[in-house]
């Protein structure tokens, strides 16, 4: 690869093509997950209908608050404008960087194009250019969603909808400039802590239950809306003074939220150009660099280690070895690291956050206490969110599994090996979930257990079939360190079949307990959420492990799945 140049429009139109041909493959039948695709799509739209809902409530309250005695709504749309648009830039900024670290760093096909007289500036500008496409779909729906609730609650003209369309194309022009100068501090960072598992660990888990604490004051917001508090009351002269000085330095949102109010539109015009010339400017100095680790890091696989003597370990059985090698291939890959543990340490704040809510709404809009019910609805659905790195137990392994199977070691302690850590993680996430909820009185100790009993064995039973489908449909990685990048359609189908079960579980006790509790007879269904919960537990997790154990021998043996 030639270090530097000018991007060649021939090469740069074949690189994009290749980008646009490997796109197509990814839908094509057998590659295109199906399942993974429709759940995003219709999260996607339940968290923009559920915004469009919530925030049009917001702006009606925020435009009216008044500053020295008078309303000044031209002022609140700019700050409000500004405000949002620095939690969206923030958002696609990071799913930029990240984008572009994968694309450099991570992507198969740059251990190719480095052997190949292409030029650096022309394989950059290529992986820029296909990431500014995806970033263009994310800021569309974001723009069109915060616009069009601010347009049905606000008077704008028709130049607002003018540089909302421009607004589409400058938000991620913004976020691809700003993310492709933080990409080498990102990437440099990931070095760093690399072969520092326990510190990336723990980084990884703070930096989550961080976002899961600012998702909690979100929620609060909302509680504060749905009870009819008045929010106005809050937005003080101090407040907002605060609010105003803020927005004036919150670059670059404030420059596009300039641009919708139409004010100062011609020097924000210029500043958001000059701030792209300077991030164009950082790139060119900077790619020599980037490329130059990212191809070190694909040709060599990652730096050597050094390995350290150690002294001789006393010997494990065959089923706490494979639990071990589990546990540790987990632990020392990233990713897996935050999908499967991470998450899973998490989960109980998320847990504690919505019962605290939902309790408080619950009894405050419709006078019903449920709260067992409604810790039993919330420990199984955010228990089947978090219990997924089971629906990759086989596929996990790679190639490696030919090799374990191999070995003189039973197929039951290899297979159960796996059943086993996984659920480790997910009775220790419930555990955790129930000391927090008893811990703060939500319910008391034998609810708490009541909901371990049952949310363990619905997770047992997610880990039983997960196991299954993922025995018969195993694909293996065609990556050096044998790591999935993607989610296959098992895991879509565990996610969905996992929430499905949580609300025809724990959401039907909830229903019924707030109509039964309603026509006086709470006594009597108190009773009943014990004994119909608790059966469906028993029932679920003996059907998941007959479909786990029939013919696993054979299935075993005769195994030959994984192929891409």
């Amino acid at each position: 690869m030639k270090a530097t140049d000018r991007p060649d429009p021939k090469v740069l139109g074949a690189l994009l093509r290749k980008q646009r041909q490997e796109g197509s493959a990814s839908f094509a039948k057998g590659n295109f997950n199906v399942v993974g695709f429709a759940v995003r799509g219709l999260l996607t739209a339940a968290l923009v209908a559920v915004f469009i809902v919530f925030f049009g409530d917001y702006v009606e309250i925020y435009l009216g608050v008044e500053t020295a005695g008078a309303p000044d709504p031209d002022s609140r749309l700019f700050e409000l404008l500004t405000i949002v648009y620095s939690a969206v830039a923030l958002l696609t900024v990071l799913s930029a960087v990240v984008r572009i670290n994968r694309a450099l760093f991570e992507s198969d096909d740059m251990r190719v194009i480095s052997a190949l007289p292409v030029g650096a500036n022309t394989v950059y500008v290529s992986k820029l250019i296909g990431i500014f496409g995806y970033q263009t779909i994310v800021s569309t729906i974001c723009v069109l969603t915060v616009n069009g609730t601010i347009a049905a609650h606000a008077d704008v003209g028709g130049m607002f909808w003018l540089v909302t369309v421009l607004t589409c194309l400058l938000l991620p022009l913004l976020s691809v400039g700003i993310a492709s100068v933080l990409a080498l501090p990102l990437h440099g960072v990931k070095t760093l802590l690399r072969d520092r598992f326990v510190l990336t660990f723990v980084v990884i888990t703070v930096v989550t239950a961080a976002v899961l604490a600012a998702y909690a004051y979100l929620l609060k917001l909302v509680e504060s809306m749905l009870l009819g508090e008045e929010l106005r009351y809050f937005f003080n002269e101090s407040v907002m003074n605060a609010i105003a000085a803020a927005a004036a330095w919150l670059y670059p949102a404030n420059l596009l939220a300039n641009l919708l109010v139409g004010r100062e539109a011609l020097t924000s015009a210029l500043i958001i150009v000059a701030i792209l010339v300077v991030c164009l400017a950082v790139c060119l100095v900077c790619i020599r660099f980037i490329l130059t680790r990212a191809l070190k890091a694909r040709i060599s696989s990652g730096r050597a280690r050094s390995l350290s003597k150690r002294p001789q370990k006393r010997m494990h059985s065959p089923v706490a070895a494979l639990i071990k090698k589990e546990f540790v291939m987990i632990f020392r890959t990233p990713d897996y690291m935050f999908s499967y543990f991470s998450v899973a340490l998490v989960v109980p704040l998320l847990v504690y956050f919505c019962m605290s809510i939902g309790s408080s709404l619950v009894t405050k809009l419709i006078g019903v206490s449920c709260n067992v019910e409604l810790a039993l609805f919330l420990s199984l659905m955010f228990g089947s969110l978090a219990n997924v790195f089971c629906t990759t137990n086989i596929s996990r392994d790679g190639m490696m599994f030919y090799s374990v199977k191999a070995m003189p070691v039973g197929f039951r302690a290899v297979v159960f090996s796996k059943v086993i850590l996984c659920l480790l993680v997910a009775a220790l996430s419930q555990l955790m979930s129930a000391i927090l909820l008893c811990a703060t009185g939500c319910i008391g100790v034998l609810d708490a257990l009541f909901v371990l009993f049952v949310a363990a064995m619905f997770a047992m039973t997610q880990i039983c079939f997960a196991t299954r489908v993922d025995f018969d449909h195993a694909k293996f990685s065609q990556e050096p360190d044998g790591e999935i990048k993607e989610q296959s359609n098992t895991a879509g189908l565990v996610v969905v079949a996992g929430m499905l079960t949580a609300f025809a579980v724990g959401g039907s006790v909830v229903a019924i307990r707030m109509v039964l509790t309603l026509r006086g007879f709470a006594a009597t269904w108190g009773f009943l959420t014990y004994l119909i919960t608790g059966l469906l537990a028993v029932v679920a997790v003996v059907v998941g492990w007959l479909v786990l154990v029939l013919r696993l021998k054979e299935r075993y043996y005769r195994f030959e799945g994984g192929a891409l």
